[in-house]
């Protein structure tokens, strides 16, 4: 039975998952071999109708490579999605067997700064309409095998989008993830930053939306954390220099495809993964910190969802997935 978590009003509370040991039951591959925790990020391009037609048999073939996954025991243990705002995404989500569903704020919820969500320079370069709302939601899912913890979402603020952009919702979810062969939790942080060309907005201006969502994440993470291992994942749209420099500067973890591809590492790159999809051509990234108990390094990272249904890809974007190996100092 899935459980779709509510995002929490209550301040996090300290030791909650005292006692969570790992079980022979919950992850079979860690009998033989050091746990690994894979988290697979991907942007399903869900656009919703009328600007984009026919796309359900893609959403359905989505969730069948997961089904099938699961069957053959090679799932991802945790899955992020972005751009899931057709409400046929959903099947993702529900027939997909993941036990526990986070979904991201909808078009009417906000954090504050709520009652018009443009900017007045975006009301007045890019729509006719006098007090335009929120078209979408965030489009933002976490899914999970293992039980999620403090599931809180915080949305942009009205003054941190530009363009198109600022018809979704955009935010960013953090949930405390339960894992059954680690002594600590892992915190898992999803979300989805202002596009650049596609927002049709100067380059100017989705820059400075772009360091202001950054800033958001960056207090974030001052907020919730509690020193715990922790993976960042998601379409950052980073792919322009500066974007990247200011975030890495501003979040300060490592991204998990730099650390695959040093000299001395010993990751694997899944089959037809190129190296440039995983580094800095690609706004799809994952980046990570273990803690002063629990260490995380990236084993395997593949670029997947690749096949063609029909002669159509199933999505725009290629989903992200890294294997994560977890090592305690006991």
């Amino acid at each position: 039975m899935r459980r779709y978590i509510k995002p929490s009003l209550i301040v996090l509370i300290a030791g909650v998952f005292s006692g969570a040991g790992y079980s022979a039951d919950n992850n079979n591959e860690a009998v033989s071999k050091p746990p690994l925790l894979k988290v697979l990020s991907y942007n399903v391009n869900g656009l919703p109708p009328p600007i984009k037609k026919g796309k359900a048999p893609l959403y359905q073939r989505i969730a069948e490579v997961l089904r099938e996954r699961r069957i053959a025991g090679t799932q991802p243990h945790v899955v992020l999605l972005q751009e899931a705002f057709d409400k046929r995404t959903a099947q993702i989500a529900e027939t997909t067997g993941y036990k526990y569903v986070f979904k991201g704020p909808g078009r009417r919820d906000r954090s504050k700064k709520g009652t018009v969500h443009w900017t007045e320079a975006t009301r007045k370069g890019y729509t006719q309409f006098k007090n335009p709302q929120k078209f979408t939601g965030s489009g933002l899912y976490i899914l999970s095998d293992f039980p999620l913890h403090d599931a809180h979402y915080r949305t942009f603020d009205s003054d941190m989008c530009a363009g198109i952009d600022c018809l979704s919702n955009k935010a960013i979810q953090f949930v405390r993830l339960e894992v059954p062969f680690s002594t600590e939790p892992v915190d898992i942080i999803n979300s989805h930053f202002n596009s650049r060309g596609s927002a049709k907005a100067p380059g100017r201006i989705t820059l400075r939306m772009h360091q202001k969502q950054t800033d958001v994440l960056h207090d974030v993470l001052s907020q919730f954390r509690r020193g715990n291992p922790i993976v960042v994942a998601g379409d950052f749209n980073t792919k322009q220099d500066k974007r990247y420099a200011y975030f890495r500067s501003q979040i300060g973890l490592e991204d998990a495809g730099e650390i695959c591809l040093s000299i001395n590492s010993s990751c694997q790159l899944g089959e037809g993964t190129i190296k440039e999809e995983i580094l800095y051509k690609t706004n799809d990234k994952q980046f990570y910190e273990g803690s002063g108990n629990t260490q995380l390094k990236p084993v395997w990272i593949g670029r997947n969802f690749n096949e063609l249904l029909d002669g159509k890809p199933l999505s725009d974007h290629l989903g992200y997935e890294v294997h994560y190996r977890l090592t305690t100092n006991d």
